[in-house]
């Protein structure tokens, strides 16, 4: 493969900029445009050491950097690598990426690095999903979770499911190839007890998922009520910044406005709605509507309940006609009202604050952490997050329940060629059996410099 260079840190000022190149001719190229303050060369150097020196580019100085080199196979990409850090000046950092491509490297694209990782064999292919993962946490369950998929616990856990099929198929092949030896038999009831646990842990993983979406992701959030209970307050406080207009005024807002924050420990996309009442306004009536269909595709509902005028019948048969699963009563304005209790609600999960002033919101952000269990069984943070995760999985589940429910009927021998499919499918998820188009779509996302 040729030898590539990017820009690996984010493009704007600040105090250093690293600047990587990847390849058979890493090195050389390095060369070509570094000249070090104790005059030896980068190929004189061992692998994870660095140098003081200087880029030139046309002859001229650029700037005094830093060159760090890695020999292959032992580098982030399993070539060698060449790592130079100059001044973080968006200036600087690109006349030094011109004189690495002008000395011969080609310009990276997106992902490359890591891809190139994956096709020498220095990760696995969910390893490098976490890795964007990594990149682009926001918050600490986020973070969590993908470095421990980076460290390798998924890796480990389809490494335990594909030992059990592999020993399960090993023993059945012993028995057919060598009837005549004192090998022991594997009865029907030995093989559905050793596919059961298999069906077990891979249905534990897809059903990882749901928490693994919303680590991504963040929980589709509604904020419902009717006008002029604090609606766009309660979106400005917890997006801590004005994003909704406030007025005095019913009906201010008309239209869906979305934000991703987080609260507590947990992402949410909130919706501010409009307000949902009985109106002759044409354009009200629209919005209200759109807020019920907003409310009703929600995964979580905040249904705001101004406490300075009470709870009126609407409102009640409003909340009720929601999935009561989903909702969290807010009673708002308790800074003008503290006394007000709801009487009319029994069992539902309720939240006493002022929006105003952010009296309350701790007991919001306990709710809504209830309302979400990122927790595994096992204690660790065995979950998976990408679609494509999910598909091999679900993919092998399907093929661990179709011999499942053939066994006491197909012979030993079938059952063994059988067997080999869900274990084949398992492969695709660190993707030692991949295609390369699902490979390019990964990598795709991944940006420039990674």
């Amino acid at each position: 493969m040729n030898t590539i260079a990017a820009i690996s840190t984010p493009y704007g000022s600040g105090g250093i900029a690293v600047v990587r190149v990847s390849g058979d001719d890493a090195i050389d190229i390095a060369q070509k445009v570094f000249k070090s303050y104790d005059g030896s060369t980068l190929n004189e150097m061992k692998g994870f050491t660095s140098k003081l020196g200087k880029v030139y580019h046309n002859g001229e100085p650029i700037d005094e950097v830093i060159a760090s080199v890695f020999k292959a196979p032992k580098s982030y990409t399993g070539e060698n690598i060449v790592q130079i850090s100059c001044h973080g000046g968006m200036y600087i950092t690109k006349c030094v990426l011109r004189s690495l491509l002008d000395a011969g490297a080609s310009m990276a694209g997106r992902g490359e690095f890591t891809r190139r990782a994956f096709l020498n064999g220095k990760i696995s292919l969910e390893k490098a999903e976490s890795i964007m993962g990594l990149i682009s946490s926001s918050y600490e369950t986020e973070r969590k979770i993908n470095f421990s998929t980076y460290c390798g616990a998924l890796n480990n856990k389809i490494s335990e499911i594909k030992k059990i099929l592999i020993d399960l198929l090993s023993s059945i092949n012993a028995e057919i190839d060598y009837p005549d030896e004192d090998i022991p038999h594997v009865s029907n009831d030995e093989i559905l007890l050793r596919i059961n646990k298999v069906e077990f842990e891979i249905d534990k993983l897809v059903k990882s998922y749901s928490a693994g979406y919303i680590i991504q992701n963040g929980i589709r959030t509604a904020i419902i009520g009717a006008p002029n209970v604090g609606k766009s307050t309660l979106m400005n406080l917890l997006s801590n910044r004005e994003k909704s207009i406030v007025t005095d005024i019913a009906g201010t807002t008309r239209d869906a406005i979305e934000e991703k924050i987080i609260i507590g420990n947990v992402p949410l996309v909130l919706i501010d709605t409009a307000g949902i009442r009985e109106t002759n306004d044409k354009i009200e009536q629209i919005g209200a509507q759109k807020s019920r269909e907003i409310a009703d595709t929600a995964t979580l509902i905040l249904f705001l309940i101004d406490s300075s005028r009470g709870m009126s019948s609407e409102e009640l048969q409003l909340i009720n006609s929601f999935d009561q699963k989903k909702v969290i009563i807010i009673v708002n304005k308790i800074d003008i009202n503290p006394n007000f209790e709801i009487s009319q609600i029994e069992n539902k999960k309720v939240v006493y604050m002022s929006a105003k002033n952010g009296n309350g919101i701790e007991n919001l952000s306990k709710e809504i952490e209830r309302f979400v269990d990122f927790n595994s069984d096992e204690g660790d943070e065995l979950i998976i997050t990408t679609e494509r995760q999910r598909d091999v999985l679900l993919k092998s589940l399907n093929s661990i329940r179709n011999i499942k429910s053939e066994i006491y009927e197909i012979p030993i021998d079938v059952l063994a060629e059988l067997l080999k499919d869900p274990l084949n499918i398992l492969s695709e998820f660190s993707g030692e059996q991949v295609e390369d188009k699902i490979v390019d779509d990964i990598f795709s996302k991944f940006c420039v410099g990674k």
